[in-house]
């Protein structure tokens, strides 16, 4: 208990509050209380950081078997990312180009949720053309526009 006297009575307790105004407002002890928790969490956090990278570091198991016995994992990791963001971001273009239907129906501000859905088209577009790249597909182009 005396080790903790000297955290009781150091920065944690600089923050100084009106007696009267402490003792009739719940949200002034709770707030004085967190002060003092964000206080003692400051000076245990290069404990927790050494302690994490400890543990991080002394487990190398944990990364063996990312790659495993199988060399086209990390392709596949890649293309199934790829595919999943191309996807992602078609869906956010869909979402974001809705609020700005949404937006130009009210009145409100429009043009930079329309501008965020071409933008998220359009890279999801070139994913795409990765994606199909790292297939090992070629990309058709229809110069003929369907005739």
């Amino acid at each position: 208990m005396e080790s903790l006297k000297g955290i009781r009575s150091g920065p944690a307790n600089t923050c100084t509050v009106d007696k009267e105004i402490l003792e009739r407002s719940r949200f002034t002890r709770v707030g004085k209380r967190l002060i003092q928790l964000a206080v003692i969490i400051r000076f245990i956090e290069p404990v927790l950081l050494v302690a994490a990278t400890l543990i991080l570091m002394s487990s190398p198991a944990l990364g063996q078997d990312f790659f495993g016995q199988n060399d086209q994992a990390l392709g596949s990791g890649i293309r199934e990312a790829l595919r999943w963001g191309r996807n992602l971001l078609f869906l956010i273009g869909v979402g974001v180009g809705i609020w700005g239907v949404v937006n130009y129906q009210t009145e409100k501000a429009y043009m930079r949720q329309f501008i965020g859905a071409g933008m998220a088209f359009g890279f999801g577009t070139i994913m795409a053309v990765i994606y199909s790249f790292s297939q090992g597909r070629a990309v058709d182009l229809d110069t003929d526009l369907g005739n």
